[in-house]
């Protein structure tokens, strides 16, 4: 009974998490004029852009491949990539899920034992994690004034700070950031109670280090930073491509572009299903900051991010049944 109430929370809390900041953000939107706002964007741009959300999968698996070779299993490149497709899937369905699916069907199918492949991953992960770190300290510092606009409860930019103008069609009220600062005290002191930082953060950075370490085995490095780059690359032109399919977005710039890709990254960390929620909160929120009327933010961010769930949706189950389809024909 535990077990199974641990589970449900595992699967709901997000979905509640999700639904919660998905009604306060669109509480103001008219879903009657949806299939208005639908025919206005241009719908190519949106498919083009959602090629970018198979591409980064595909660079993806093929970099795994590059750290699991040097351990002695020939993983074919095909495994690998479907692999990483239908752990996007997982991630989607259980948020946090497909890194555990992934090192599950790799050890089914190509008998790469379940903890070295999470080695591998923990590897993918610092990578991952560095990069995004550079990402998003060079944008914020760059683009410090919007960032702070975001978390100011007002979306209306100071001339005098920036020199494009920015809508004031978007408020938050102050209230909502006192409940989420109350919120994550009571977090915080609850994580410290239970999960002894000390020892966890001494756990982290020994397991960060030995990832950083097992790089070194890597026989293609600037191959594996090449597919690295190429990933984040990929998460970044999925989002800016769609911003052409729009007049008011289409004119907000690259820069504009790469604010609102790593407003997206940092949201996409909490735990909902593909970032929903969050994801639309913010990117919405940087738009409106960038002078995207709020009437074209919020129909577009919803189209964006419902296209890209179906596609790595679509994508991981198209490659669960081809994983099982060819090792069924192997075997």
């Amino acid at each position: 009974m535990k077990k199974f109430f641990s589970n449900s929370v595992k699967v709901l809390l997000p979905l509640l998490i999700s639904a919660v900041v998905l009604v306060y953000t669109y509480r103001d939107y008219d879903f009657s004029k949806l299939w208005y706002d639908i025919e206005r964007l241009k719908l190519g741009w949106i498919f083009f852009a959602v090629v970018f959300s198979w591409l980064s999968p595909l660079f993806r698996g093929l970099r795994w491949n590059l750290i699991l070779s040097p351990l002695g299993y020939k993983v074919p490149y095909r495994d690998s990539i479907l692999t990483v497709f239908t752990g996007y899937a997982a991630n989607i369905i259980i948020p946090r899920f497909g890194e555990i699916s992934r090192c599950a069907i790799l050890d089914r199918h190509n008998s790469v034992p379940f903890s070295k492949g999470l080695g591998t991953l923990l590897a993918e992960r610092f990578v991952d994690m560095v990069l995004l770190m550079l990402i998003c300290g060079i944008t914020v510092l760059w683009q410090f004034p919007y960032f702070m606009q975001l978390f100011s409860g007002n979306s209306t930019v100071s001339a005098d700070v920036v020199s494009e103008p920015a809508s004031s069609t978007l408020n938050i009220p102050v209230a909502c950031y006192w409940v989420l600062g109350i919120l994550a005290v009571v977090v915080l002191v609850w994580l410290f109670v239970k999960f002894k930082p000390v020892n966890w953060i001494r756990k982290f950075i020994s397991d960060l280090w030995a990832g950083f370490m097992s790089l070194k085995k890597v026989d293609n490095l600037p191959l594996f930073l090449f597919y690295s780059l190429g990933i984040w690359v990929c998460y970044y032109l999925e989002m800016y491509l769609a911003f052409f399919s729009l007049e008011s977005t289409a004119s907000v710039g690259a820069i504009a572009g790469l604010v609102c890709f790593v407003a997206g990254s940092v949201a996409v960390l909490v735990p909902t299903p593909n970032g929903a929620g969050p994801w639309h909160w913010v990117v919405i929120s940087m738009l409106v900051i960038y002078g995207v009327p709020v009437e074209d933010a919020k129909p577009l961010a919803l189209v964006l991010h419902t296209a890209q769930t179906v596609a790595y949706l679509l994508g991981g189950f198209v490659s669960w049944i081809a994983l099982h389809y060819v090792h069924r024909k192997a075997d």
